[in-house]
């Protein structure tokens, strides 16, 4: 049996930089937004790289808060080191990338959300897009119940029919232990939409106390530290930084 809740102009499903962009946006345009994500603790999580920025990816974040998006503000609050990539080359390639601590950047983008108006963040698992006569009309979660919407913004990320592979390991799972969903890939595809596996790589997490600093070199952030948004003061992101550290893979690791 389904249940018919309140009614919104927008759904967003998926809650991570993608979803929140877009629940923000349309939220802050005056449109009543509700937001999905399979878990809270997924909100804006920075499940593969904590950092935002780097190659090519710098000027994307710079282009959405020209838009007013939060993304740069949110990595100006929370980052732990800022660098600007490519500075022994033309201004052209120049790249911001900072890096963030993680539960930081995921706590604050939340408390964004959490005090927006018009904007709903609501834990559930979409499964399916409700339509007729060639439109939109709903979300369908996994309880049965049923949100009518004008719009559904899809923001799924790498969480449909998820699987994360290590080494020979396959495991059904969404990002870092996550509920993957498992159910809104067969409404989309009946609704004639093509799907592809989009892959992303994650970096191993390691005890720090376990490290041989020595064999590594060290990378500093930049002494003058630009910030991500351009609604930022430059002298309130002037912090002390957190060191990266360099190493290499060997042959027998390529092979």
């Amino acid at each position: 049996m389904s249940y018919i809740y309140e009614s919104y102009d927008v759904a967003v499903v998926g809650a991570g930089h993608a979803g929140c962009e877009a629940a923000l946006a349309c939220a802050r345009l005056g449109f009543n937004t509700i937001m999905f994500t399979v878990a809270m603790d997924s909100v804006a999580l920075m499940a593969c790289n904590p950092n935002i920025g780097g190659g090519s990816k710098g000027h994307l974040v710079r282009e959405i808060d020209a838009l007013g998006g939060e993304m740069g503000k949110n990595i100006d609050k929370t980052f732990i080191q800022s660098k600007m990539l490519n500075k022994s080359k033309g201004p052209a390639v120049h790249s911001l990338r900072a890096q963030a601590d993680k539960e930081d950047y995921t706590r604050e983008m939340r408390k964004v959300i959490e005090n927006t108006d018009n904007l709903t963040l609501k834990q559930a698992e979409v499964t399916k897009i409700l339509v007729e006569d060639g439109k939109v009309t709903g979300v369908e979660t996994f309880s049965g119940a049923i949100y009518p919407c004008k719009a559904v913004v899809l923001c799924t990320g790498v969480f449909l029919n998820a699987r994360c592979i290590y080494g020979d390991v396959v495991n059904y799972t969404g990002p870092n232990g996550l509920q993957a969903a498992n159910h809104l890939t067969d409404s989309l595809k009946e609704l004639g939409i093509e799907m592809f596996r989009f892959k992303t790589g994650t970096p191993a997490r390691i005890d720090k106390r376990s490290i041989d600093f020595s064999k590594m070199e060290e990378q500093f952030g930049d002494d003058k530290i630009v910030p991500f948004s351009f609604t930022t003061d430059s002298k309130l992101v002037q912090k002390e930084q957190v060191s990266c550290w360099l190493t290499y893979t060997n042959e027998k690791t390529h092979e």
